[in-house]
Order: C-alpha cells, then sequence, then structure tokens
C-alpha cells in the first residue's frame, strides 16, 4: 500500500516556475541565485495560503543546488538536490516557530549555524510562522542575524509583521 501524502505536500510546487501568483517574487529570486548576490536574511509576509514556505523551499533549494540552470532554477540532479527532494538535507533547516516558540529552540537552531554545510554553498534556516517567537527566543536570535557566519541564510516567514520586533526587521 502507498504511503498516505496530504494532497497540500503531495501538489506543493518544487520549482519556481509552478508557483502561481507569485511572479514578481519568483523573478526575484531567481535573479538572486543567477547572479549569486544573496543578502544574509529574507522575511517573506503575505497572508495564508499564497506561497510563502513553498518559495522559501523552493529557493533553500535554488541556492544550495550545485548546478542551477541558466534561468536560476535547482537543477534537481545533483546531490544536494535529491538530498533536499528525499527530506535527508542536513544544511535545509525548518523550524515552525509556532509550536517550537522558545528560547530553547532557537538556541539549538542556532548552535547549527556554526556548523559549516556539508554538501552545498550554504545552510538555510526557514523559520516559518517567525511572529510566534518568544520575546527571549528573538532576542536569543537577534545575536546571529546582526552577525551571522557567511555560510548561513535565514527565510523568515509571517502572516503578521506588525508582530515581529522592531529591531528583527532591521536587519
Amino acid at each position: 500500500m502507498e504511503e498516505y501524502i496530504v494532497s497540500a505536500r503531495k501538489y506543493r510546487p518544487m520549482t519556481f516556475d509552478s508557483v502561481v501568483g507569485q511572479k514578481a517574487l519568483t523573478t526575484t529570486l531567481k535573479n538572486a541565485v543567477k547572479s549569486g548576490k544573496l543578502a544574509h536574511a529574507y522575511l517573506f509576509c503575505g497572508p495564508r495560503g499564497v506561497g510563502k514556505t513553498t518559495c522559501a523551499r523552493i529557493f533553500a533549494k535554488a541556492i544550495n543546488c550545485m548546478n542551477p540552470t541558466a534561468e536560476g532554477e535547482a537543477c534537481g540532479e545533483c546531490e544536494s538536490c535529491k538530498a533536499f527532494a528525499e527530506q535527508r538535507s542536513y544544511n535545509i533547516f525548518e523550524l515552525d516557530a509556532a509550536s517550537n516558540n522558545s528560547v530553547e529552540h532557537i538556541k539549538s537552531l542556532m548552535e547549527q549555524t556554526r556548523i559549516p554545510p556539508q554538501v552545498g554553498k550554504y545552510k538555510v534556516f526557514i523559520i516559518d510562522e517567525v511572529h510566534m517567537l518568544s520575546s527571549a527566543a528573538f532576542n536569543a536570535f537577534l545575536k546571529t542575524l546582526e552577525e551571522p557566519p557567511a555560510h548561513v541564510i535565514f527565510i523568515l516567514a509571517t502572516t503578521e509583521k506588525h508582530k515581529i520586533l522592531p529591531t528583527i526587521l532591521s536587519r
């Protein structure tokens, strides 16, 4: 019997070109991949269901791809892409801050920033629903966000930007 997969995961876009309704964002992210000019942190905000986390995952995969296409998409064939597809990538971390919002969760995530990537160029940390972090967790995160290692990229996703501490937004 086949393993049951929720339809939202089964049909989730896997490439920038398959994302619907976010052309401006996907074009910007593809151009960043093509040029190699990447910021150390990104903030994706918008209403529920517009593709923030999906775009974050596609972007994380593309920036770690060993052979990105001329259009800025991940090749899907290299070791980094295969590891991502098989959910065994050690370079892409995802934290759901809605249920993991304590200082301990952030500190353990920040410990991972010290270790350089094994395959690929960057360690990417996707923090979904970042506005749900506690004040103490935000403060623990701030130091690393201000001075991240060169191999670290943060992608923060939120539906409520106004709940994020101004010190985090300014970084």
